[in-house]
């Protein structure tokens, strides 16, 4: 059993021994089985292993290499640097993928969204980025029934919400709204993989971003408290420093606390520094600087 896989796979997700065992296992049966070897049960594995998006069979030190994990591990890989705001790693793996081979309709919808959302995020907004999305929603989710359909209304959204085409960009966020709302519980939450509470996190930071725009700052706070939460769940950090930034944006255009947007600009310059977020590091202290 290739361990090392699922030990890689960990640390890439950024997901602590502790996050990753709890509600499943101890820590020490974790641990034992990633620096001793010592396999606990198939329930136990199986459950770990689908928290990391991977399969018992993934772990098998068979020789064998597929096409679709390759494929699933580069889209996986690359839409975690996305939400991380990592672009030109996701450019790079994103070539690397020839769509007509992939061998399913799931992965070929990560791709369009992946797509669709990289040039939108990046502002390469060109014909071909609103039909990355139509690709899922007119043609791979007809009914609407997966999370990507939910991912292309977003891009879509953001895409017209920077297009100042904003009467487009409320029709498309209403519906990622009403999506987040059907799926605020807590107890269902705790279960999620954590592909899918990553893309939550990332759906309430644009929402605010949107209501941010609209001056709707009330809004837009009660999303970033969520995204807060939620990365405190998880452990999860690479938000934390946009979330900060945005927090203290919004706390000034409503005529804040000075304490209390000193105090969110610093967390945002802690968070980008330990983040390697250099953009949001630079924003962050020409805002201090000017705030001062």
């Amino acid at each position: 059993m290739d361990i090392q896989k699922f030990v890689q796979r960990r640390k890439r997700r950024g997901i602590s021994q502790v996050a990753l065992c709890d509600g499943i296992c101890t820590q020490s049966t974790l641990s034992k089985f990633e620096s001793n070897g010592q396999i606990p049960s198939v329930l136990i594995l199986g459950k770990l292993c689908q928290r990391l998006d991977l399969s018992i069979d993934d772990l098998a030190e068979d020789g064998k290499c597929t096409q679709k994990p390759v494929h699933k591990t580069v889209l996986d890989e690359a839409e975690l640097n996305l939400m991380a705001e990592k672009f030109p790693l996701v450019i790079s793996q994103l070539r690397s993928v020839k769509e007509q081979k992939l061998p399913n309709r799931q992965q070929r919808m990560q791709y369009y969204y992946l797509r669709g959302m990289l040039d939108t995020l990046t502002n390469n907004q060109t014909a071909t980025t609103m039909f990355n999305f139509t690709q899922i929603l007119d043609k791979l989710d007809e009914q609407h029934e997966t999370v990507y359909s939910q991912l292309a209304y977003l891009g879509s959204g953001i895409l017209y919400a920077r297009k100042n085409e904003l009467g487009n960009a409320e029709f498309f966020f209403t519906k990622v709204i009403n999506y987040l709302r059907a799926q605020n519980d807590s107890v269902k939450l705790a279960k999620e993989t954590p592909t899918t509470y990553l893309r939550l996190i990332m759906m309430l930071y644009y929402v605010a971003e949107y209501e941010a725009l609209r001056e709707r700052y009330p809004r837009s706070n009660h999303c970033l408290k969520m995204v807060t939460d939620f990365c405190a769940r998880r452990h999860v950090t690479f938000f934390m420093p946009r979330t900060r930034l945005l927090q203290a944006n919004n706390a000034i255009r409503g005529g804040g606390d000075p304490a209390h947007i000193a105090d969110l600009l610093n967390d945002a310059l802690v968070f980008a520094r330990f983040n390697h977020n250099n953009v949001v590091e630079l924003q962050t202290a020409a805002l201090k600087k000017h705030f001062a």
